[in-house]
């Protein structure tokens, strides 16, 4: 009831950036910032959850079924190949 309250006393001009927002009341709402803060920065698009399954279709494809490794740490090892 408290956000809903302060949302009808605040002035959108005030802040222009959602993350500061939710940043500056973190203590105020210590289970609602989180989530919101995890909403605010969830990608726009599925294109990267499609391509870990796509990857995953590729390592599991009976190509490679004598490897050692779990398919996790593959998969982790194929998309950040260019960082590691």
């Amino acid at each position: 009831m408290k956000y809903i309250l302060e949302l009808r006393n605040f002035n959108a001009q005030q802040a222009t950036d959602p993350m500061e927002f939710w940043h500056n009341r973190r203590s105020t709402y210590t289970k609602l910032a989180p989530v919101a803060e995890d909403t605010l920065t969830a990608p726009a698009s599925q294109a990267f959850v499609e391509r870990i399954f796509s990857v995953c279709g590729m390592l599991t494809a009976g190509r490679r079924n004598r490897t050692e490794k779990s398919l996790e740490t593959r998969v982790f090892l194929k998309i950040n190949r260019d960082f590691v």
